[in-house]
């Protein structure tokens, strides 16, 4: 779910309302969020999911069912770990279509397909001449174009499979077709792309800034930071391109006695056009890191070919439909300055899905938003672990096909979670004699510990924040009132990278020797246990 805290700390900066009216400030930056912003942090990799490096530049939309048929397409969808659509192949879900159509580049074939309320998703595979190693395609053009003209655009998940020389993969749109329908589909503007990994030195422990690549357009690695805290590794980092470059994707990855570690990343907007910065993290017994082994895996852009294929075909919208539970629900999930109004639930063999509307949220409270690490759907006897997506909706992976739905208890538990908190009126600290020697201070901040040091550097205030609680997340941000102006940092060291509770905040051109520091944002984790009782 896209982070409001991450969104306030871009609204607020650009708030002109007097300082004095606390209430009217706030209420002006949630109706800014209401409108949504993209310049936001976006996840790459769900909790739980582990995904080969070959996908890592494609877009993974988990699918609803499909079709069960050849072996061949089980080995496809067990090559990228489509763990709901092989599910959904072998319990013969879905439509046949086998039809093929050519071009001057090679042969496409739809497999089968399936529509329902999770969605749309085509099975296809593509035969080309290549005389180069392929890991995956790219496409300009991938449609869905139905009867009335409507068009559908698709996220493409394909790779290459080396056993049958092919591109092999899936189409998916979260829109369904609702009933019979001639559907066209239309895929062109293929891009070639090489998944190349570089290995690099062990697991960074020390104080290493940069490691140089010097490869396919990627200049180097620089390293922000790295901890190891609570039995969980977290390291932050900058990949820095050449000016000319094909890189749609790169990242670190983490190996353990040749084993690919399950770690979560998260990519932020890019600091600079040629900048990707990054984070990673795993969990592993401290004793265990100095033999993680760590190598740089990025997607190369290579040959572009600009042919397209269409091929027409008949949808069957029963045979989809006798696959899927949808269950209408009417309940609301509190997070914060928003609240979750559940609409529905839909299952299919491969994916669970509950539908939901954000609501704002009349609450006084201080609390800003609630962000939930662990998201769990029980059905019968059946847990299966969860995200909520930023598309509207709570998404489960199935392992298995889910039977006598309907006599069976189904609820929805929320847990660990990370909470933002608006500072309040007591949330301040007096910063005296300030110099360009370190001062430091103790205070509390809902009854956590806080050491806070700072000192000038130059023309600017610099105010360094942590505390040795771990519970505590950190000061997200603070602000200095200054007559009827409000001054912000220029700088942070922690703008979301949710695992620290310690914070580094640069206030420019701050020439005052004693002033108070307002604390605006602050995290705290707290278990928070919910459950909701769905049927």
């Amino acid at each position: 779910m896209r982070s409001i805290e991450d969104l306030l700390k871009v609204k607020v900066k650009n708030d002109n309302i007097d300082i004095p009216n606390e209430n009217k400030m706030w209420n002006k930056v949630v109706s800014n969020l209401q409108k949504g912003d993209q310049a936001t942090t976006k996840r790459l990799m769900k909790p739980k999911l582990v995904i080969s490096v070959i996908l890592m530049a494609i877009v993974l939309t988990t699918t609803p069912v499909l079709a069960k048929y050849s072996n061949e397409l089980l080995e496809w969808m067990r090559d990228i770990n489509g763990n709901g659509i092989i599910t959904s192949l072998e319990n013969g879900f879905g439509q046949e279509i086998n039809k093929t159509t050519k071009n001057g580049l090679g042969v496409l074939q739809v497999h089968n397909v399936v529509s329902d309320e999770n969605g749309t998703t085509i099975n296809i595979s593509l035969d080309i001449d290549h005389d180069h190693s392929i890991s995956a395609a790219g496409f300009d053009d991938a449609l869905l174009i139905m009867e009335d003209g409507k068009e559908e655009k698709l996220d493409a998940t394909v790779v290459y499979n080396k056993k049958y020389d092919k591109l092999v993969g899936y189409l998916h749109t979260d829109k369904e077709i609702s009933a019979d329908s001639k559907v066209i589909l239309q895929i062109g503007g293929l891009s070639e792309i090489q998944t190349k990994t570089v290995k690099l030195k062990s697991l960074i422990q020390d104080d290493t800034k940069t490691i140089p690549i010097n490869q396919d357009g990627i200049s180097q690695i620089k390293f922000i930071s790295n901890e190891y805290r609570n039995g969980e590794y977290q390291i932050d980092y900058l990949i820095e391109l050449e000016e000319k470059n094909n890189i749609d994707h790169a990242s670190l990855v983490f190996s353990f006695q040749d084993k690919r570690i399950l770690s979560s990343g998260v990519v932020y907007k890019r600091p600079q056009p040629n900048v990707l910065k990054l984070s990673e993290s795993f969990r592993l017994d401290k004793n265990e890191l100095d033999n993680v082994e760590m190598s740089l895996a990025y997607n190369d852009r290579g040959n572009y070919y600009p042919e397209m294929w269409q091929l027409e075909f008949e949808y069957n919208y029963n045979l989809a439909k006798k696959s899927t539970y949808t269950m209408k629900l009417n309940k609301t999930i509190d997070m914060g300055i928003q609240k979750l109004q559940l609409k529905n639930l839909v299952i299919t063999p491969s994916r669970v899905k509950i539908y939901f509307d954000k609501k704002n949220s009349n609450s006084e409270s201080n609390e800003v938003f609630i962000n939930y690490n662990e998201v769990t759907l029980q059905i019968g006897d059946e847990s299966l672990e969860g995200y909520i997506d930023s598309e509207g909706y709570i998404s489960f992976e199935t392992q298995g096909v889910l039977e006598n739905i309907k006599s069976k208890q189904i609820s929805l538990s929320f847990n660990n979670a990370r909470v933002s908190y608006k500072g309040g009126k007591q949330d301040k600290v007096r910063l005296t004699n300030i110099s360009n020697e370190p001062n430091t201070i103790h205070t509390e901040i809902k009854g956590f510990p806080i050491e806070i040091t700072y000192y000038s550097k130059g023309n600017d205030l610099i105010v360094e924040s942590e505390s040795n609680d771990n519970r505590f997340g950190g000061i997200t941000q603070s602000v200095i009132y200054k007559k009827d102006k409000r001054i912000f940092a220029d700088k942070r060291s922690e703008d979301g990278l949710h695992r620290h509770n310690n914070q580094v905040e640069t206030f420019k051109n701050i020439k005052d020797k004693d002033l108070t520091l307002n604390i605006f944002l602050f995290t705290v984790y707290e278990e928070r246990p919910k459950t909701v009782i769905l049927k």
